[in-house]
């Protein structure tokens, strides 16, 4: 091979090279959230978590605190959103429409890695059982939420009960926190919520339990997991799992601010989700797509 025709074909790996290069190892990062609470606050309480990532990375780091599930598995579709925090079952809704690597997930001091699906409602509501929810206003949260709508969906169909001519008024509230607020306004009679949710509120006295009735909750679910596009740089997702690994020891105040109620990240074990995967497989396709990414 003569030098002319040896450098031209080192000249295209090199730019080869560089281009992959640029594909996957971004200027940034962009963390995107489902929605479990406001916009607004979710991105105040997690700043002190992003300006230690910013460090331990050493590049810019966003956070997008979606406006739903379908949102935050379209900004990774589209590679707008690199690491996304999901909801047991829109992980595994996500990993049916891309690639992705689960890297950790939060384990709780009290709970560990799991929570739990509520049915709530007002004590004086006079409501105490599934059956007496029919012809009731019901608040869900989306129907991506694990706990605010596919674990009672699930229920209501073991049970042979079709929720929309069962309840009364549907409201998909869009966030756990608008599921009780949407009750104590009085706007519906019960709702679905995260246990981890509705704790943290009775926790911050927007709530007092004493006031609530609990009327249905779920088996265990694991934690929501932090999962990147697999095609993002290694390096990237290594270092952002080091540094979240490492939070409660380097930044316990970041993390306490951010959600008290967590002990640590660990590393995921897919096998956590399995569970969650079985009752995909059993309602089926056309529940993902009807119910959760909309026949996209």
């Amino acid at each position: 091979m003569n030098s002319r025709k040896f450098t031209f074909l080192w000249s295209v790996f090199l730019v080869s090279l560089i281009l992959t290069s640029c594909n996957t190892a971004p200027k940034k990062l962009t963390i995107g959230m489902i929605p479990v609470k406001d916009a607004t606050e979710m991105e105040k309480e997690f700043e002190p978590i992003r300006l230690y990532l910013e460090e331990q990375l050493g590049i810019p780091i966003e956070m997008d605190a979606t406006d739903s599930y379908i949102s935050l598995i379209e900004g990774m579709k589209n590679e707008t959103i690199d690491i996304g925090w999901y909801g047991a079952f829109s992980y595994i809704a996500a990993e049916s429409e891309m690639e992705l690597t689960p890297l950790i997930v939060q384990q709780r001091k009290d709970t560990g890695i799991y929570y739990n699906s509520l049915i709530i409602t007002l004590k004086d509501s006079g409501i105490h059982t599934i059956e007496e929810l029919e012809d009731k206003r019901f608040a869900f949260v989306d129907t991506g939420s694990t706990s605010g709508f596919v674990l009672p969906y699930a229920l209501l169909k073991s049970r042979n009960i079709a929720y929309e001519t069962f309840l009364g008024e549907i409201v998909y509230a869009g966030s756990h926190d608008q599921v009780l607020a949407n009750i104590l306004h009085n706007e519906v009679d019960a709702g679905a919520i995260s246990s981890v949710q509705y704790s943290n509120l009775i926790e911050k006295g927007i709530v007092n339990e004493e006031d609530m009735t609990v009327i249905w909750k779920s088996e265990n679910i694991p934690g929501s997991p932090f999962v990147a596009r697999s095609e993002l740089d290694k390096e990237i997702q290594e270092s952002f799992s080091k540094a979240m690994l490492a939070l409660h020891t380097n930044e316990p105040d970041a993390l306490n601010s951010y959600d008290n109620t967590i002990e640590k990240y660990i590393e995921v074990d897919i096998k956590y989700y399995n569970p969650i995967r079985n009752i995909a497989t059993i309602l089926g396709k056309e529940y993902m797509y009807k119910y959760f990414l909309k026949g996209q």
